[in-house]
């Protein structure tokens, strides 16, 4: 396996997974934006923004789904999740929030024992790869949110 860029990753996340293929749930007025590899749309952060490798508005423009892609796994950007967390929509029978963190395959406990340990609120960890053809696959790891989201 292949480890796909970054920028590829976060494109092939935001055209199959936000909404997925066929998903006949996702609110006609959704719009998914890509921060990578031009900035679009922030978060507010401590006095600043981040901006989310991918953020889902509604018709109105409010921020409703984040989906963030990791090549490491940096404890410097708890803070940054964080944020990325509180911005999505919360999910109350689920007691989470609508933030998706991708990570390399392989990173998944890791990055869950982070978000564990830092409080913060997610709706899936996943992990990437690629194949020798640089076919990009999603591998779900743990799902906190809707049942739906863990394929």
């Amino acid at each position: 396996m292949t480890q796909p860029s970054h920028d590829d990753v976060v494109q092939y996340v935001a055209s199959n997974r936000f909404p997925f293929p066929g998903q006949t749930t996702w609110p006609a007025d959704y719009v998914t934006l890509t921060n990578a590899p031009t900035r679009r749309r922030s978060v507010p952060v401590d006095g600043g923004e981040y901006f989310p490798d991918i953020v889902v508005v509604d018709g109105s423009g409010k921020t409703r789904e984040i989906g963030d892609v990791e090549e490491t796994l940096d404890p410097g950007k708890v803070k940054f999740w964080k944020a990325a967390s509180a911005a999505g929509d919360e999910l109350p029978d689920y007691g989470t929030r609508i933030f998706f963190l991708y990570v390399p395959a392989g990173k998944e406990s890791e990055a869950q024992q982070i978000l564990d340990d830092s409080g913060i609120q997610y709706a899936g960890v996943r992990g990437y790869t690629a194949d020798e053809q640089g076919r990009i696959s999603i591998l779900p790891f743990v799902t906190r949110g809707n049942p739906y989201d863990h394929q």
